[in-house]
């Protein structure tokens, strides 16, 4: 029988989210929330489109999750001036604080995840995830 690689990616990909969940907990986020807030960190003003594609949600779920961040004052939203339809989510104060602590939190399960692939090279490990993914959705290389 074949070494089920899938299966396996599957496994590893569900452990992470519960990890995340657990280190997300206590700042009161979901994994879903954390990319939100780490993705508007690092660049500011991006649709709910485009938040849901990075966070791997569909766009009406995001909708819920802007919402949420929205109510407890992390995000905050406004009209885009060149596209009179399309609102903009960005940082609070607070959400900026509040992703700076998340960042912190969810760089330890980076560390734990990281040190699971030694005595791997760390590098090699990437390009092998990158090809993966490459190879699912039909690009060469």
């Amino acid at each position: 029988m074949a070494p089920l690689l899938g299966y396996r990616l599957k496994l590893a990909q569900h452990a992470l989210h519960r990890r995340m969940e657990e280190v997300l907990r206590p700042l009161e986020l979901s994994p879903a929330q954390y990319a939100v807030l780490a993705e508007l960190n690092a660049r500011p003003d991006q649709t709910n489109a485009d938040l849901a594609e990075r966070a791997f949600i569909t766009p009406q779920s995001m909708q819920g999750v802007l919402a949420g961040l929205e109510a407890a004052g992390l995000v905050e939203r406004r009209q885009d001036s060149r596209h009179g339809r399309r609102q903009l989510a960005r940082l609070t104060a607070k959400g900026h604080t509040t992703a700076d602590v998340a960042n912190q939190a969810v760089l330890r399960v980076e560390v734990r995840l990281e040190a699971a692939v030694a005595p791997a090279d760390l590098d090699e490990a990437v390009k092998m995830m990158e090809r993966l993914h490459r190879a699912m959705i039909g690009s060469e290389g």
